[in-house]
């Protein structure tokens, strides 16, 4: 059992990989983020990113998974989480790549 105590200053974790899909990619966003470039190559392509890109927050939800699975793995005493002070997209995440 961890608990938030064991846990020392610069500590890092792997938490898996996770392998990102074009299906999956359109279909969340279809769902939650129908902005072009998410939807469709030939929008994509007239953007910054050029090609497909995963929504910022599919790339959240998918980041989430990992964590879970990883709290499945490894009992941790804490519930809940304590929030989110900062969120940046520093990088797109496109079909093919795995999240590590």
């Amino acid at each position: 059992m961890q608990y938030f105590e064991d846990i020392e200053v610069g500590w890092t974790a792997a938490f898996g990989s996770y392998a990102v899909t074009r299906e999956e990619v359109m279909d969340f966003a279809a769902k939650y983020d129908p902005q072009p470039f998410h939807l469709s190559d030939a929008a994509a392509a007239q953007t910054h990113f050029g090609r497909l890109s995963a929504s910022g927050w599919h790339t959240c939800a998918m980041v989430m998974s990992m964590v879970v699975a990883n709290l499945k793995e490894n009992q941790q005493a804490g519930l809940g989480s304590p929030g989110i002070d900062e969120l940046k997209w520093v990088k797109p995440v496109y079909p093919g790549d795995t999240l590590r």
